[in-house]
Parts: structure tokens; C-alpha cells; sequence
């Protein structure tokens, strides 16, 4: 059984998923042994997945930052969700799916209406993954819009409009799916 529970940035049992997670980053994309992922800041918070009390799985969410960098403005509501990462004992075998489900209501009872996220040309299970969970493909965001290798997803986390639900405009639509058996790397 797998359980995701929020957990503290410096938590002994997350920092070595997110090592194993940067290692790998850094040689799926030829970053230089030197290169290390950014820094998420005071506001993200962390999800940590454990299957039989053995971490196996991580992921993070942050208030969204706009043009300049700053949380909030015209972006209040969204989220952005971050190092989505899953250790390989733990890759197919729903780990992912259940981590990315419970993001989504994490994010939801913060007061989010949308999560978006940033994934690379080079993980194609991680594309799929989101793409079978609703997430659309959206236009590259800042900071990834120069990117050529970053492609960027969100999904509407409000309720889908129906006869006594007006539709709201300004997020992309989407309805839930299967989930995916296959796991992320980032």
C-alpha cells in the first residue's frame, strides 16, 4: 500500500529521493557533474510517498510565479508542481499516479484552481503519465519559455462546469482519465 503525506524540505527520508532524482536529471539531459536543479524556495511545500513505510517517491508544489519571479498577481490560484520524482523500486506500480492524485487535492484545499508543471522532451513516461491523468499541453511559462527541451501541462482542478456550474474562462480544461502504471523521473 501506498501512502503520500506532506512532509518538511530537509526531511531526512526526501533528501535522498531528490539526490537520486538530480543524479538522474543531470544525465538524462548532459548537464555537467557539477550541475544541481534550482531551488524551489521557502513556499513549496513537499509530498513524500511511501510503499510499505519505505520512501519510494517525492514531489513537490508552489504557488506559481509570474514574469518576474514573484508568487501571486495574476497567477493567484495556480500551482506549480515540482520534483516529481519516484525511486525505481517503486516505478510501475502506481506510485506516480497516486503521489500526482494526491498533489492535486493538496492543492486543491490550499485554495488552488489549477496546477501546472514543467517536464523535459526526455521523459516520455512522465509526458504520458500526465497527459493520462488530464493535464493539456500548455504554451512554455517563464522561466521555461526559451526552453526547447521543457514542455509545460496544467490542469483545471475546479469542478467541471455541468447544468448548475457555470464554465469559468482562463485555465485549460480537462477531464480526468486512467491513470498510468508507467512513473515519472522528474
Amino acid at each position: 500500500m501506498v501512502t503520500v503525506s506532506p512532509c518538511a524540505a530537509d526531511d531526512p527520508e526526501l533528501l535522498p529521493l531528490v539526490e537520486a532524482m538530480n543524479v538522474e536529471i543531470v544525465a538524462l539531459y548532459e548537464m555537467g557533474p557539477d550541475a544541481r536543479l534550482y531551488s524551489l524556495g521557502p513556499d513549496a511545500r513537499y509530498l513524500l510517498a511511501r510503499r510499505e513505510g519505505r520512501p519510494v517517491g517525492c514531489c513537490a508544489v508552489r504557488p506559481a510565479r509570474g514574469t518576474d519571479g514573484t508568487a501571486g498577481g495574476a497567477l493567484a490560484g495556480i500551482w506549480e508542481l515540482n520534483r516529481v520524482f519516484v525511486a525505481r523500486s517503486g516505478r510501475r506500480t502506481g506510485v506516480a499516479a497516486g503521489m500526482l492524485a494526491h498533489a492535486e487535492e493538496f492543492v486543491r484545499q490550499l485554495g488552488g484552481v489549477a496546477l501546472r508543471l514543467e517536464t523535459g522532451d526526455r521523459q516520455p513516461n512522465a509526458m504520458r503519465l500526465y497527459e493520462r491523468a488530464g493535464y493539456l499541453r500548455i504554451p512554455n511559462y517563464p522561466p521555461h519559455e526559451h526552453t526547447a527541451r521543457s514542455r509545460c501541462y496544467e490542469k483545471n482542478l475546479r469542478p467541471l462546469p455541468g447544468p448548475d456550474i457555470p464554465a469559468q474562462s482562463g485555465f485549460a480544461e480537462s477531464r480526468p482519465t486512467e491513470s498510468s502504471p508507467t512513473e515519472p523521473a522528474s
